[in-house]
């Protein structure tokens, strides 16, 4: 009879375990899609920032855990793996304010969806060292439960475009108020140049592609941009419009500012033309 009871009773803490795991997976699926789908996928592609699928197995807890809340503080500190991706993307991933708990939270989703296979974009995931005892650590296998999917590509049209540079530089309003791009960007390879309070936004469609672009705008996460949109945010009009001027900016290929060098070239030449002619008349 006490084997009986001893067997129900960890049968009942194991489905306890096994309903909280769930649970808290569950959790870390409304904190992804809210806090990081934006610029992230999961077996999707890369969009603002990597694709997340086997990166619990890449990627040590711990290091993932202060990429997630203190991703200013990991580059301060010089990481050498968040150097790498500073590098690559062009940017620092913000610091959009995830708690520790959260953070956790996921991570565990992470783990539980992106798979075992200790794969990265394709990169085969090095053995990680544990913080405590220098032990190699790897993961457990786990199965593949959900990915993100890819997003067909936008096929771009004058009107989409002109639409997408009317919300751009405050021609046209938002339709919830928010403030015009151009109030604080410029564009140059569109010669858009008036915004001087943050970076120019010509290289951003390059560097971040289409998912990565559309997902910024969605969710507005940057803190600046968190604080002004607030309660602001752009409908899928907008955000489509937004994406194709981007998009168009790319092709362009043209540097910030650069309009102004063909004519800096032409006002040389006439004034060496003017030169050369008061010349020839005093020797003549």
């Amino acid at each position: 009879m006490q084997y009986v009871l001893k067997v129900c009773q960890v049968a009942v803490v194991s489905m306890f375990l096994i309903s909280a795991s769930i649970a808290f997976s569950d959790d870390g699926k409304s904190l992804f899609d809210k806090q990081c789908s934006s610029c992230h996928s999961i077996g999707g592609g890369e969009g603002g920032g990597p694709d997340l699928k086997g990166v619990g197995a890449k990627r040590p807890e711990a290091w993932l855990l202060r990429v997630i809340v203190e991703p200013d503080k990991l580059t301060a500190d010089k990481d050498s793996v968040q150097e790498g991706l500073v590098k690559k993307y062009g940017y620092e991933m913000p610091n959009v304010g995830v708690s520790r708990d959260d953070a956790k939270k996921i991570i565990a989703y992470l783990k539980k969806s992106g798979g075992g296979d200790g794969q990265v974009n394709g990169e085969k995931s090095a053995p990680s060292a544990s913080a405590k005892d220098g032990a190699v650590v790897t993961a457990a296998p786990e199965a593949a439960v959900e990915t993100s999917p890819k997003l067909a590509l936008l096929v771009l049209t004058p009107e989409l475009i002109a639409n997408g540079r009317a919300l751009f530089i405050g021609e046209k309003k938002f339709a919830k108020g928010g403030a015009p791009c151009a109030s604080c960007h410029a564009f140059g390879s569109q010669g858009v140049v008036s915004g001087n309070l943050a970076a120019d936004l010509s290289g951003m469609y390059e560097k971040m592609g289409e998912q990565g672009v559309r997902g910024v705008l969605k969710a507005l996460k940057f803190p600046t941009m968190k604080k002004i949109y607030a309660d602001k945010s752009l409908t899928d009009e907008e955000i489509t419009a937004l994406v194709a001027f981007t998009k168009d900016g790319a092709a362009q290929k043209s540097p910030a500012g650069g309009g102004s060098f063909p004519l800096a070239g032409v006002a040389l030449l006439v004034c060496a033309i003017i030169a050369l002619s008061i010349y020839k008349r005093r020797i003549g």
